[in-house]
């Protein structure tokens, strides 16, 4: 990262106003990417899991609000199936099995959500479908404790003699909907029958009961892949759950057609406004599929019109051999902005572009995509504001952040880090067994979190372990012997006690920092030697 030279004092209170806005979801309205494009601030990947006989796909990521990760999965061996579901609570560097189930039957799908803003209430949700024969599907969601891992209830269960195709899951508990307690969620699954349905049940009050099931859309066709996003603006702030779903003309049809509708006025309500996207797009009508959707949501902030933007991306086949990623834009998602829909491309090159994911980041109001690049192997990370003034143009921050090239259907996702502001990223690489999955962040390095500050007097390296609950070690490097002093603050600013204040030797150094008697939360800390000064973050957990 480039050298800071502000003073001390500055230092700290910016990084206070960062992390107080990141807390409060209020953030900047221009466009401000991540990290500096194309620098690669990622490190190695990490394997989350490595059990080669088992065949690892559909992973996904969730993010807790102090940085603990959450995945789940799908596996198959040659014998059975199941799932497994993952933590972290190092920033991905190491990984514990929460639970591993294996069934006889066939586990089609997965999708989590960890939601709650204090460690006594942070719950995690984990959903998927089971397969019991050709006659007998389930779709369900589980709660758990996500501090212990303990299942708590399976909220939600749906059984079908007909076949359960895709599901997702989103929350609104950053930004919960007005009059909601403490947070809703939405599981959205395609399921087949005389006329094939899409089917949205809402929980409104945390995930203890199931608050309404609405029928989103039926068909004398078939669907299939399933997407939801949350929505909400400052003036929107009802919230409201957007959906996208594939329609297919035949059973055997790998392309189709892409929809999307959001419920109104509240998120238990039906989905209205529904539009088939692929309709305005001649070239591409009916050879589309696999959505992706995300929507603005920052209840403090609306876009430039006045309203919330929303974003579905879809794989596209035009030319046989050739997938273009393509995307429907519509910065009036909300209201009467049907005609609002433009069309775009994400990549439509001589290259294999496929399998997007989307997220948005309310910090600084970007839109956040990765995607899989099968001629090249690479799974790209780019972003655009908001507003998609520009939307042909989109900032690359990492041409690929993956190291391993060896992949097949990665579907890789991203998700942000409400700790260090930027993004997370999952994905299934090909081992011995099939499927592997895979992590890596924007933060991470081949030792866990970059914190790294450099300039010619000194390079501050960061904190390690981070989080920790005892005790966590500061690491520099001095080109010269120098007077160095280290404090320890709280996001607002006030002093908490001095690290260090003596001189050091040229070369690597180690301070130590005992936060055993801390409460648990985010603290800043600052080191200056000579005219040199930088600041990094440690998070304190129990």
């Amino acid at each position: 990262m480039k050298k800071n030279l502000m003073p001390l004092l500055t230092v700290v209170l910016l990084f206070c106003v960062m992390i107080m806005n990141a807390e409060n979801g209020k953030g900047s309205k221009s466009s401000i990417p991540y990290k500096s494009p194309n620098s690669v601030l990622y490190g190695k990947d990490i394997i989350m899991n490595n059990v080669p006989s088992q065949n690892q796909r559909n992973v996904h990521v969730s993010v807790a609000f102090n940085g603990w990760l959450f995945a789940v999965y799908t596996h198959s061996t040659s014998t059975n199936s199941g799932y497994g579901i993952l933590k972290s609570i190092d920033n991905g560097i190491t990984w514990t099995v929460i639970s591993d189930v294996s069934y006889p039957g066939a586990y089609t799908a997965a999708g989590v959500v960890v939601a709650g803003n204090n460690l006594s209430d942070l719950k995690l949700f984990v959903a998927g479908i089971v397969e019991h024969s050709a006659s007998s599907y389930t779709v369900w969601c589980d709660r758990r404790n996500a501090q212990t891992g303990d299942l708590e209830n399976e909220f939600f269960s749906e059984t079908s003699t007909n076949q359960i195709y895709d599901l997702a899951i989103a929350s609104d508990y950053r930004y919960p909907e007005y009059g909601i307690t403490p947070y809703s969620l939405g599981i959205v699954f395609s399921k087949s029958s005389t006329l094939d349905s899409v089917i949205l049940v809402t929980s409104d009050d945390g995930g203890y009961t199931i608050g309404s099931r609405n029928v989103v859309a039926t068909t004398n066709m078939f669907f299939r892949k399933v997407a939801i996003s949350y929505g909400i603006c400052n003036s929107y702030d009802e919230g409201r759950y957007f959906v996208a779903w594939e329609e297919m003309e035949t059973h055997l049809s790998t392309m189709g057609h892409i929809w999307t509708g959001y419920t109104d006025p509240l998120i238990f309500d039906p989905i209205i406004n529904k539009v088939k996207l692929d309709s305005m797009y001649s070239a591409y009508y009916n050879v589309c599929f696999n959505p992706a959707i995300s929507t603005q949501f920052n209840s403090s902030e609306d876009n430039s019109s006045g309203n919330l933007s929303e974003i579905v991306l879809f794989d596209g086949n035009y030319n046989p051999g050739d997938n273009d990623l393509l995307g429907m834009y519509n910065v009036q998602a909300v209201g009467t902005g049907i005609a609002s829909w433009q069309q775009f491309y994400i990549a439509a090159s001589y290259d294999d572009e496929m399998e997007s994911d989307i997220n948005f980041d309310p910090i600084y109001n970007n839109f956040l995509v990765t995607y899989f690049d099968s001629t090249t192997q690479q799974l790209p990370y780019i972003i655009n504001n908001m507003n998609l003034v520009d939307p042909y143009n989109w900032t690359e921050i990492s041409a690929g952040y993956n190291d391993s090239s060896n992949l097949s259907y990665p579907y890789p996702k991203v998700q942000t880090d409400q700790i260090f502001n930027k993004v997370v990223n999952v994905w299934s690489a090909e081992g011995s067994g099939g499927g592997v999955g895979m992590f890596d962040a924007e933060f991470s390095t081949y030792t866990g979190i970059s914190q790294i500050h450099q300039s010619d007097v000194a390079t501050l390296e960061g904190a390690y372990p981070n989080p920790a609950a005892t005790k966590t070690s500061i690491g520099f490097t001095l080109n010269n012997q120098a007077e160095v002093i280290i404090n320890l603050y709280s996001i607002f600013g006030q002093e908490i006690k001095l690290i260090t204040d003596q001189s050091f030797n040229p070369g690597k150094n180690i301070v130590d920092v005992d936060v055993s008697n801390l409460p648990e939360g985010t603290y800043i800390y600052s080191l200056k030697a000579k005219d040199f000064t930088a600041s990094g973050r440690i998070i304190v957990i129990r």
